[in-house]
């Protein structure tokens, strides 16, 4: 196996510093969802459900202190903002924050996507020179014996299976980490609706009782 190695280090080298950049994402991504996770979702959507009912210290009291979810900085943010008496600025930091917070999720995923199809590409792409290679050295020689061919095939399959040994890990966590990122960013989706929906009917309140005095 070494010997094959040797044989296609031009090409399994910059496949092996791929899975380092890979596996240096992947640690990096579980890493910043475990920390910035949702404690408990229940709790933030019974604070959804409690805005414009119960006073806002009453909402942050119940809060998780030890949740430091993107999600709960939103919602702290929806709720003490000073900006929620202007709809039009208050949707504008809301949305902006919310699309901040989706692309700090979203960070070194297209990163691994690109590993994911390279390492592929350049395993192909060694193989089909391997396989050249074989040919012509048999084609020189004048030889067909069978045990040569094989030879040569099996040192081009190598960058293959370790271009697909790199490319698969990095794809399934390139889909686990998209889908953390869709379930969460439904939940600021949410948080975002929900803020406006209530902010929007206060100022609505607010704005017909001015008129009634």
């Amino acid at each position: 196996m070494s010997e094959l190695i040797r044989t296609n280090w031009i090409i399994l080298s910059p496949i092996i510093l791929l899975s380092v950049a890979a596996l240096g994402i992947m640690l990096e991504r579980v890493a910043f969802y475990y920390r910035t996770r949702v404690r408990s979702q229940a709790v933030l959507r019974g604070a959804l459900d409690r805005i414009g009912r119960i006073p806002v210290d009453s909402i942050l009291k119940n809060l998780p202190k030890k949740d430091s979810s993107l999600e709960k900085s939103l919602l702290i943010f929806a709720l003490t903002t000073r900006i929620r008496s202007i709809p039009q600025v208050y949707k504008q930091k809301l949305e902006a924050l919310s699309e901040k917070y989706l692309g700090q999720m979203e960070r070194n995923l297209p990163i691994l996507n690109g590993i994911g199809n390279v390492a592929t590409l350049m395993g192909l792409f060694g193989t089909v020179a391997g396989m050249i290679s074989a040919f012509a050295r048999m084609n020189a020689a004048g030889s067909s014996d069978p045990y040569v061919l094989a030879g040569g095939i099996s040192q081009a399959l190598v960058t293959t299976a370790m271009g697909l040994a790199v490319a698969i890990p990095a794809m399934l966590a390139l889909h686990l980490f998209e889908a953390i990122v869709n379930r969460r960013s439904e939940l600021l989706d949410e948080i975002v609706a929900e803020c406006l929906s209530i902010a929007g009917a206060q100022y609505v309140f607010k704005k017909e009782s001015a008129k009634k005095t």
